[in-house]
């Protein structure tokens, strides 16, 4: 996603999505919107 530079952080995804829950979720500990998908990554989901 943002090249071969970061293929050594893989942890690096993980945090902007926390930081993103932080912004975003009422309960960022309980995500309703920003969703992990075991095995395929992670998913938006408006509606919830």
């Amino acid at each position: 996603m943002w090249g071969s530079a970061y293929l050594n952080q893989p942890a690096t995804l993980r945090l902007y999505m926390t930081q993103l829950r932080r912004k975003l979720e009422p309960e960022p500990e309980r995500p309703r919107y920003l969703l992990t998908e075991p095995g395929m990554g992670y998913r938006f989901s408006p509606t919830a």
